[in-house]
């Protein structure tokens, strides 16, 4: 920062008396002096201080001098809150390497880079903004009738709450930027697994969903070497170690029924019926004699014999009418379509993103959609959501076909946000245990970096994102990670520090899509360059310009925002190109 803009800072504190904006300000400007005697990335710090100086300074200014209100104060309060974020923040910014790439005309302009504009970005903004103003509603009632400590009164008080900030969204943004200004965990997880926890509104967000022919969940067992802390790397390069016998009778099971607290959750899409009617005993054992490497034969207990009779998919409700059974046996489908959620590891789920994977379902032709429902964070920490995702992978790679009317000839890898990290891992340990490795892979903004000290600029567009406002990003890092004996910057949480061995075996065909305005759009560039470097010069990367994080999501039919639409069509498009 220069000398003219250090001397505004100290205009400011001047002229107040107000004892926050002046310790505030005092510390965010020695921090500056301290960095201007320093040798380190100056580029990036201006970038960053740039963002300060256009944006917050000018509102703390403007706050100061308005007349005291409960207003002004919450609103002051939040933007003294950003500048104590960035004031954390900057060391580590210019600790970063001087040749660190990010989102900057340079880097940008090459071929595996593509800007895609979809509307003006004002009508985008505007969009946006009606959008946010639905996001803000719910950190409003989500915050409310806490002070209460019966759950009745708090129902009452919520819902009495709800009407009042209908009516008066100017108190709705009020109250919402007061509770984002110091994220708590529990005020996070309300409010974002709303969707999935609260009756109301689930069956209001059912109401905006395609139909789809075929929608079913099953329960997968888990068969394969898990991925825990002790094994991260000193892993064993045989996928499973159970003994052939008891992998069989784990195998050869009914799938449409939750059997035990462990089995994994999948959500299963299609426009055509693709469930077997019968599961023949002989194709479980050929798997289970494919993955031992044995000739392994079934041993005639009383079990196995029970086992060895047809084995109905549904039970007594398998086929639902003739119709089902006419479809059963055409041809199998080629195309498998592994979707993993976002959600900041600690919240959402296969049925949250429904808004767009049942259009996937429905508009690609020989394509089936495998959605999972990972375990969560904090409850589930790193790395059970990777260990469950890689359960996942593993079963319909080897056992999918038994089930289901598939031949996974061409698999496709597609996650966003947390669901694009998990992905990633999948890839990375199929690659170093020798397993199947996915033939293509999309990623929507992806979260490639974990480690939080780790900065770049797009990182501050927290500030003022409502999807991830500032703390949010930390919150979600330490709840995912707990073991603080797992170094962030590990590649299995960072995949941007992935070695060029395990990047030159990555899938060739690889898009990952991001939003101009995504908090993550850095940490995207970086890893493409990053790639192309080291082995994969096909990957691409394409930008919407004006969306930010999470755009899929707002892809809905009431109340959405039609540049995500016009964006999901384009990853729709580009799945298509990735099908035979």
């Amino acid at each position: 920062m220069n000398e003219e803009e250090l001397i505004n800072i100290t205009g400011i504190i001047e002229k107040t008396n107000n004892q926050n904006i002046i310790q505030t300000l005092n510390e965010f400007k020695n921090t500056i002096e301290s960095l201007n005697t320093q040798d380190g990335n100056n580029k990036f710090v201006k970038k960053c201080l740039n963002i300060i100086y256009n944006d917050v300074l000018s509102k703390i200014d403007e706050l100061s001098n308005m007349e005291e209100s409960r207003g002004t104060s919450i609103k002051l309060a939040f933007e003294l809150q950003k500048i104590k974020k960035v004031t954390e923040m900057l060391p580590y910014i210019n600790k970063k390497p001087k040749n660190t790439i990010f989102n900057e005309e340079e880097y940008m302009n090459i071929p595996n880079i593509e800007i895609i504009k979809l509307d003006q970005s004002d009508k985008i903004k505007q969009q946006l903004n009606n959008f946010y103003q639905k996001i803000s509603l719910g950190h409003a009632y989500v915050s409310s009738g806490k002070q209460h400590q019966c759950q009745a009164m708090q129902c009452v008080v919520k819902n009495l709450k709800a009407l009042y900030y209908m009516s008066n969204q100017e108190e709705a943004n009020l109250a919402a930027t007061q509770v984002i200004t110091n994220p708590t965990l529990e005020h996070v997880l309300q409010l974002w697994r709303i969707i999935d926890e609260s009756k109301i509104v689930k069956a209001g967000f059912k109401l905006q969903l395609e139909k789809v022919k075929l929608k079913k969940i099953i329960y997968i067992p888990r068969l394969f070497n898990q991925i825990t802390l002790d094994y991260l790397h000193n892993f064993n390069t045989c996928s499973t170690d159970i003994p052939n016998n008891l992998l069989y009778q784990l195998a050869f099971r009914s799938i449409r029924l939750k059997q035990n607290e462990n089995d994994i959750r999948v959500r299963v899409m299609c426009n055509k019926q693709i469930f077997k009617h019968k599961i023949n005993n002989q194709d479980i054992l050929q798997v289970v004699r494919r993955l031992t490497n044995s000739e392994f034969q079934v041993q005639k207990t009383q079990h196995i014999q029970q086992l060895q009779q047809p084995l109905t998919f549904f039970g007594a409700s398998c086929v639902a009418s003739r119709t089902d059974i006419r479809e059963m046996g055409l041809n199998k489908v080629s195309n498998i379509i592994i979707h993993i959620h976002g959600g900041g590891f600690i919240s959402q789920s296969s049925f949250s993103h429904q808004s767009y994977t049942r259009k996937w379902a429905n508009k690609l032709d020989n394509a089936a959609v495998f959605s999972i429902d990972y375990r969560l964070a904090p409850e589930f920490p790193f790395p059970q959501a990777l260990d469950d995702c890689w359960q996942y992978y593993m079963w319909i790679v080897h056992f999918g076909s038994a089930y289901f009317n598939i031949c996974p000839k061409n698999i496709i890898l597609m996650g966003d946000s947390a669901g694009g990290n998990l992905a990633l891992g999948i890839i990375i340990r199929a690659i170093e245990i020798n397993q199947r490795i996915p033939d293509k892979i999309i990623l929507q903004y992806p979260a490639l970096n974990l480690n939080l000290q780790d900065v770049v600029p797009s990182n501050l567009k927290s500030m003022n994102d409502s999807i991830i406002p500032m703390g949010l990003l930390m919150l979600c890092r330490q709840s995912y990670i707990k073991d603080e004996s797992v170094i962030a910057n590990d590649y299995y949480l960072s995949p941007i520090q992935t070695p060029q061995k395990i990047i030159e075996q990555f899938p060739k065909d690889f898009v990952i899509f991001v939003g101009s305005e995504d908090v993550l759009l850095d940490n995207s560039v970086e890893f493409v360059h990053y790639c192309k470097n080291n082995g994969l010069e096909s990957i691409k990367l394409k930008v919407f310009e004006s969306l930010p994080h999470g755009f899929q999501n707002m892809d809905i039919k009431y109340n959405g925002v039609m540049a995500a639409n016009s964006a999901n069509t384009q990853i729709l498009d580009q799945v298509k190109q990735f099908t035979i």
